[in-house]
């Protein structure tokens, strides 16, 4: 299944690559919140402004983002892993790496960002799922986990979204559809 997607990643237009990486960002944020509330990290807002900044790109036609200055401020906001002793580093940095291959996507206009934001989505995954385990899994343990199976299904359903004639309305569903009510890619919950 992951080959097959991989195939339909490296197939999107540009908006699209930076939909689904901002996508994923999105579903991804409240790892990101969860880290940085708990650390006193911050940068919370500045991830936030960043996912805003590049809806606001996606759906209101002729907004214009510097992404170049923005890529500058969200580096501020990434947290580095050697500084801090616990497994909520880990998502939060994947979520920022997610939104970096958005940045990636529109600064260098290439074309592996969504596969890039993928495989990080479902590493974040893959690594909550070993590190939550009480045994040691296989690898086809893994694949077959629920929290893996959802998290395919929900790129599945996001690229199939993705698919449809770019409008400001669809944009707006993809972002709802993204923040998942809430609940990251990990089952974490700001409410």
């Amino acid at each position: 299944m992951a080959d097959k997607l991989n195939k339909q990643l490296r197939n999107l237009l540009p908006w699209q690559q930076v939909a689904f990486c901002v996508g994923l960002a999105e579903r991804m944020y409240p790892n990101y919140v969860l880290f940085s509330e708990g650390t006193e990290f911050g940068g919370e807002a500045t991830f936030r402004k960043m996912l805003d900044l590049f809806w606001e790109n996606l759906t209101v036609k002729g907004a214009k983002v510097n992404f170049e200055t923005q890529s500058e401020k969200f580096e501020e906001a990434i947290p580095n892993v050697a500084d801090y002793d616990m497994y909520g580093v880990y998502p939060a940095l994947d979520a920022c790496v997610a939104l970096s291959c958005a940045f990636n996507a529109v600064l260098t206009k290439a074309d592996d960002e969504a596969v890039n934001a993928s495989q990080t989505s479902i590493g974040t995954v893959s690594s909550f799922i070993e590190a939550t385990s009480e045994a040691e899994l296989t690898e086809q343990e893994i694949w077959q986990d629920e929290l893996i199976q959802q998290e395919l299904a929900f790129q599945e359903e996001l690229l199939t979204l993705l698919d449809e004639q770019r409008s400001p309305d669809l944009l707006k569903a993809v972002r709802k559809f993204c923040r998942n009510e809430g609940i990251s890619n990990i089952g974490i919950s700001l409410e």
